[in-house]
Formats: structure tokens, C-alpha cells, sequence
């Protein structure tokens, strides 16, 4: 029996959306670049977003586990905002005030940020149901919301960053700790490479 909870959550690779620093929430494009690592820690479920992107991530990188999609770990809905760029909006005022204030103010026709945050972590408790290790392949914004609500030190969701390429590794000493609403007990971030090993 595994000693504790370890999560991991990865982004996905980019997107053609990413590389012109578009604000891709719901939209199902494909990753630009298949990539292969060898797995670097073994898991026989992957689980992540329902959004291709993540599917292809989680393919090339854990090419022998079975992909899990959850409708409920997708990006925010950014409506409006959607397939635009900062300098593409940067003069409208609600997308101005959305900026400063993501958790009052929601884009027209998107979601609104509580919303998102309790939908991601209502499926990821739903998920982590035993003392195992487990992986998610996400998206750059769900990363943020488990971060800032589950990560050793606290931080709110704008202070938090998740990059591409990048592992980001959480512990529990036990799935009691975890459910009751406890912060991991260690936190660590690493580069992912294709020699990388877990």
C-alpha cells in the first residue's frame, strides 16, 4: 500500500492558440507538436480534461496508460474573451476590470470564477479516492486553482504561475488529510525532460 496521497499535475503541450498568446479556454484545438518522453513515473490511469489537447499531452507522454477525461477538469469558459489576445482587448473596460479583479468580474457570456474553481476541485476530490499515486494532464488554469487551494504554501490563484514542460508534485500523508481540506505536506516543481525519471 502506497505510504500517502502524491499528485501530479502537468499542463498540456502547446496549443497554436498558446504560442499567440491567446486566451484558449474551451476551444478543442490540437497540440502543434506531438511529443514522446519516456514515462517518468508509471501510472496505469492518466486523468485530465475532456479538451483534445490534454488527450494528445497525456498520449505522448504515458503512451501506454488509459486516459480518464472529466468534462469538469476543462480551462475557464473565457466567452467573449475566447481566442483573443491582451492587445486585442486591452481598451475594454469589463476585460480591463476582469484583469484586476478575476474572482468578481466575469467575461460576458464566460464563467464566472467560483464557478470554475469549485467544479475543478469537486472532480479532482472525486477523483483522489484512495492513498496512490496519481497524475493529471490539465490545463495552465486548473493547475493554478489546485495550487492555490491545495499547495504547502498559500497563495491566491493570481500569484500562482503553471507552465508548460513543467511537473508540479503534491503529498499527503494520508487521504484523511487530503479530504479533510488539509494543504500537502510537500511540495516540489521539476522540469520535465525526456531523460527525467520519477
Amino acid at each position: 500500500m502506497v505510504n500517502g496521497v502524491t499528485v501530479h499535475l502537468i499542463r498540456h503541450e502547446k496549443t497554436d492558440a498558446n504560442l499567440k498568446r491567446k486566451y484558449i479556454g474551451w476551444t478543442d484545438e490540437p497540440i502543434v507538436e506531438q511529443v514522446e518522453f519516456s514515462p517518468f513515473v508509471q501510472s496505469e490511469f492518466i486523468y485530465g480534461s475532456d479538451l483534445i489537447r490534454c488527450q494528445q499531452t497525456a498520449n505522448g507522454y504515458f503512451p501506454e496508460a488509459t486516459f480518464i477525461a472529466h468534462k469538469q477538469l476543462r480551462e475557464l469558459n473565457f466567452g467573449d474573451f475566447e481566442m483573443k489576445t491582451y492587445e486585442q482587448l486591452q481598451h475594454d473596460p469589463i476585460y480591463r476590470a476582469w484583469i484586476d479583479d478575476p474572482y468578481n468580474v466575469t467575461p460576458p457570456n464566460g464563467e464566472d470564477f467560483e464557478q470554475f474553481k469549485q467544479r475543478v476541485i469537486s472532480a479532482f476530490m472525486e477523483i483522489v479516492e484512495a492513498q496512490q499515486n496519481y497524475i493529471f494532464v490539465v490545463h495552465g488554469g486548473v493547475i493554478r486553482v489546485l495550487l492555490s487551494q491545495l499547495a504547502s504554501e498559500e497563495k491566491m490563484f493570481q500569484q500562482v504561475m503553471a507552465q508548460h514542460r513543467m511537473v508540479y508534485t503534491l503529498h499527503w500523508d494520508s487521504l484523511e488529510d487530503l479530504k479533510g481540506g488539509a494543504r500537502c505536506t510537500s511540495y516540489s516543481e521539476a522540469h520535465i525532460t525526456e531523460n527525467m525519471r520519477m
